[in-house]
């Protein structure tokens, strides 16, 4: 399952405005026709859109209480949404980057859920591995709507076309880099093994990281690696891609899923990091399937659980308890979960995933069952979870993709390019705290 964690820009900026004109950010209380209305925004495609539209009918119908829905893509969602913080206006409720919480919490603007739970969301019935997905400093901010993990995704059709054995839950970086290789060879001109990870933070590098014990962040919300990790990092993506086995940078500079603008759709690639099964599928007659993230020499996965995205209440929201329901809904109404179905990542509790399992498609199963699967290799990793991305994550992770694609380019060397993002990227990190 595809977890987005691009742009997030100007928010501090954006905040610290709003604090000079004197716009604070305390609890609004609301009264008169306010109670019997709430405005919800989220990001999402067609699909999402319309299971949402479907799940606040039911909102409506039980509480009495009117939605205005507000959706739009990923892109500017944020920079929307940020405005509307530093106006004071923002919505009652909002669909948030399980990435990016921290961020926001840090700036004082989400409102802390505690006084809403149990008396009004339930979450008793999340799994304990993602109940505290919307944690920041023991206050919950958020409530995660799906559970979610960062496989390969990779097209069974070509590698059967080019009779080559599909990779193995036991596969390395290693086999990894054979195998896109061979694919390479096999595809033909114009076409690759792999699309090329090297910008890909928690998709690729954090496995890749915690299989050798370390982190993207501590809990301190610095970096956890070193320079070197880095350097080798990059260089295991730079043999790649002058052998051929990975896609040139070129390839990479539209990549969305919901409108089927991908390398592996077009049939250009193989293999890819990022996206889950259930996302992409629907979108090729090619048969696609998911494999774990390629293991440290370990045995390691190195995979990190994440609680989808979330849901959150902003301190200024007209109606905090109405849009605590809401939330409390998609959590425990089976007509909700239901409706929602897989739209937001993997069932997130033993109630939401039996509610589904009698009308999940062949790709949603294996996408449930792998992620059991994967939650199995997790608990035998024995690694510690990983820390929620800290404040400054947006800008850190925006310094990751500048440097990886100097490199990529051939604009500069990579202890150039790894002196770049570990100067930027703690400059990032620094300065949100």
């Amino acid at each position: 399952m595809s977890i987005s964690r691009r742009g997030l820009f100007g928010l501090a900026g954006g905040l610290a405005a709003a604090s000079v004109a004197g716009c604070g950010f305390a609890p609004t209380n609301s009264g008169g026709a306010a109670n019997n209305s709430l405005t919800f925004r989220w990001w999402g495609g067609e699909a999402r859109n319309k299971a949402y539209q479907n799940a606040l009918q039911i909102f409506t119908q039980k509480t009495g209480t009117k939605v205005d829905a507000q959706y739009s893509g990923y892109d500017g969602y944020f920079n929307k949404l940020n405005t509307e913080f530093a106006g004071g206006n923002p919505p009652d409720l909002f669909q948030m980057d399980t990435a990016l919480v921290s961020t926001y919490a840090a700036q004082g603007v989400l409102t802390d859920l505690s006084s809403f739970i149990p008396s009004t969301i339930h979450l008793d019935t999340l799994y304990p591995a993602v109940r505290q997905a919307g944690a920041v400093d023991g206050k919950t901010y958020g409530v995660p709507s799906g559970s979610g993990f960062a496989p390969i995704l990779y097209d069974k059709t070509i590698f059967e076309q080019a009779k080559i054995p599909v990779p193995p839950d036991t596969w390395t970086w290693d086999d990894f880099g054979r195998i896109a290789g061979e694919l390479s060879k096999a595809m033909g001109q114009g076409k690759y093994g792999a699309l090329d990870a090297s910008k890909d933070d928690s998709g690729a590098l954090q496995p890749w990281l915690r299989q050798r014990g370390k982190d993207l962040y501590n809990a301190e919300g610095k970096l956890a690696f070193t320079k070197d990790d880095l350097a080798e990092w990059f260089a295991l993506w730079d043999k790649l891609r002058k052998a051929g086995a990975i896609c040139p940078p070129e390839m990479l500079s539209s990549t969305d899923s919901a409108t089927g603008n991908h390398p592996l759709i077009s049939g250009s690639i193989a293999m890819t990091t990022g996206w889950g099964l259930a996302q992409m599928a629907p979108l090729t007659q090619h048969t696609l399937d998911i494999v774990v993230v390629p293991r440290g020499s370990n045995g390691k996965t190195g995979q990190a659980l994440s609680g989808g995205v979330l849901l959150c209440i902003p301190v200024k929201s007209k109606n905090p308890e109405a849009a605590a329901k809401l939330i409390d809904l998609f959590v425990s109404d089976v007509e909700a979960i239901k409706a929602m179905a897989m739209t937001r990542g993997i069932p997130p509790s033993s109630k939401a995933l039996e509610a589904l399992t009698p009308t999940l498609t062949a790709s949603d199963k294996r996408d449930v069952t792998y992620a059991q699967y994967v939650a199995d290799e997790v608990a035998k990793d024995g690694l510690p979870p990983a820390p929620t991305a800290p404040p400054g994550y947006n800008d850190a992770k925006t310094a990751l993709d500048a440097a990886a694609k100097q490199v990529a380019f051939g604009k500069m060397s990579i202890p150039d390019a790894v002196a770049q993002y570990f100067r930027d990227a703690e400059a990032a990190l620094n300065g949100a705290k």
